[in-house]
């Protein structure tokens, strides 16, 4: 029974390089060095995407509070040329439609 070897993701890295240098294909350089086929695209696809993942960065998120200009005014005023509309912020929006 043939005994396989455990690889760090350091190793794994290293022979990436290394197929990549020996100008082989990827299963070429596999038979070379007695891996298993499947077991190195796992490896290589599995250690891209824990380096994709590793690039994204927790960006603390703060909420700041502004005054509107509603507020400032008292309310909601709308001019046109011959009217005027006032509507108070403390007015239900239900007031609004009755």
């Amino acid at each position: 029974m043939q005994q396989y070897q455990r690889r760090e993701v350091q190793d794994w890295l290293n022979l990436f390089e290394q197929q990549k240098q020996s100008g082989l294909t990827a299963v070429a350089f596999c038979r070379q060095q007695l891996i298993n086929v499947q077991t190195y695209y796992t490896r290589r696809r599995d250690i891209r995407l824990q380096r994709t993942i590793s690039k994204f960065v927790q960006v603390k998120r703060e909420v700041t509070k502004v005054k509107s200009y509603t507020e400032e005014m008292g309310g909601l005023f709308l001019k046109l040329v011959n009217a005027q509309l006032r509507v108070p912020t403390n007015i239900p929006p239900a007031g609004l439609y009755q």
